[in-house]
C-alpha cells in the first residue's frame, strides 16, 4: 500500500512564553495558522523489517534521529502492530530552521497516513497525543487550520478561519535553535507581552491581526537579520504587519491582496534563497492519494 500526503507549514500569528515549568519544558500561549507552503510526503509499506527514509534535502537526517521515524515508531506501538517495513520520502519545500513547523508537519503527516494506511483505528485526539510526546507542535499540524495552542502545545482549541489573506515569506541564512532560544528567555528572566487574548478579538480583519502580530522569541532574540528583514516587509505596499515565526528565523508579512504580497516576495528574490507567497490554509495535512500499490 502507498499513501502520497500533503504537510502543510505553520505561522505563529501570536507566541506568548508564559514561564519555565518545573519539568523543564515551557507553558506558551500562541495562535498558530496553517499556510500554503507544503512538504510532500510519500509512505510505502514494503517487507523489509524497517523504516528507511529519504529526503530531497541533505541536511534533514534520514536516520532514527528524524521526526517521522519516531512518529511511525510510536504509531504502531499504540495500535500494537508489528511495522513490516515502510519507505518514507520527504519532498522538502517547507524551510528548515525556521519556526515553521517543517519537522513536525512531516510527523504529523505520517501518523495521518498510517493511520489512514491502517483502517483508521485512531481519532484525531489520539494522534495529537501520540505527537505531543514526540513533538511540541506536531499536535496543531495533525489538526490544523487556525488554533489556538497552550500548554507546550498540546491543549488545542479550533478557531474560527481568519479570513482569506496572504503571506510573503522570507528565511534569511540564519539558524536558530529552539532550545538556545528558550535559554535566552530564561537567562533574560523574561516577561512575556501576553498579546495572545488581544489577538483572539481580532481575528474577523486581516488588518486587525496584522496590528497585533507579536512573538516573545523576537523580542528576546532581536536578531538583525530578522530585525532588517521586518522593517523591509512592513515597507511593502499592502503589508499590514510582519513578525517572526516560532523560534525564528523565518520572517513574514501579511497581505490582504495577493497581487501585493507576491510583488512583495519578489523584492526579496536573488537576495535570499527561501522566499515564498502562500495562501492561508484550512488544512494541515491533506491526502492526495492513496492505493494498494
Amino acid at each position: 500500500m502507498k499513501i502520497l500526503l500533503m504537510a502543510a507549514a505553520k505561522v505563529n500569528l501570536t507566541l506568548d512564553i508564559l514561564g519555565k515549568r518545573p519539568d523543564g519544558y515551557h507553558d506558551l500561549k500562541s495562535i498558530m495558522q496553517s499556510v500554503g507552503i507544503y512538504d510532500k510526503i510519500t509512505i510505502e509499506q514494503n517487507h523489509s523489517g524497517k523504516i528507511t527514509i529519504a529526503c530531497s534535502r541533505e541536511d534533514v537526517p534520514c536516520d532514527q534521529r528524524n521526526i517521522v521515524y519516531k512518529c511511525a515508531e510510536a504509531f504502531y506501538k499504540k495500535i500494537g502492530t508489528k511495522n513490516e517495513g515502510l519507505f518514507i520520502n520527504i519532498e522538502k519545500d517547507i524551510p528548515t530552521q525556521a519556526g515553521m513547523g517543517g519537522g513536525s508537519a512531516d510527523g504529523a503527516a505520517v501518523l495521518v497516513g498510517l493511520n489512514e494506511m491502517c483502517g483508521r483505528p485512531l481519532d484525531e485526539y489520539e494522534l495529537e497525543k501520540i505527537g505531543a510526546a514526540i513533538g511540541a507542535d506536531i499536535p496543531f499540524c495533525v489538526r490544523g487550520g487556525t488554533v489556538l495552542c497552550e500548554g507546550i502545545g498540546d491543549r488545542l482549541q479550533t478557531l474560527e478561519s481568519i479570513p482569506m489573506c496572504w503571506f510573503a515569506v522570507v528565511k534569511p541564512p540564519v539558524s536558530v535553535s529552539t532550545a538556545k532560544a528558550y535559554a535566552a528567555v530564561d537567562k533574560e528572566g523574561f516577561v512575556s507581552n501576553y498579546s495572545t487574548e488581544k489577538m483572539l478579538a481580532s481575528l474577523t480583519n486581516v488588518g486587525e491581526i496584522g496590528a497585533n502580530l507579536k512573538n516573545d522569541f523576537e523580542d528576546t532574540l532581536n536578531i538583525d537579520e530578522v530585525v532588517k528583514i521586518k522593517n523591509e516587509l512592513l515597507k511593502c505596499d499592502g503589508c499590514l504587519g510582519a513578525v517572526m515565526s516560532g523560534s525564528g528565523s523565518a520572517v513574514f508579512g501579511i497581505f490582504e491582496n495577493k497581487e501585493n504580497a507576491e510583488k512583495c516576495t519578489k523584492s526579496f528574490c536573488g537576495r535570499y534563497s527561501e522566499v515564498f507567497t502562500a495562501e492561508k490554509s484550512d488544512f494541515s495535512v491533506r491526502i492526495c492519494s492513496l492505493s494498494d500499490d
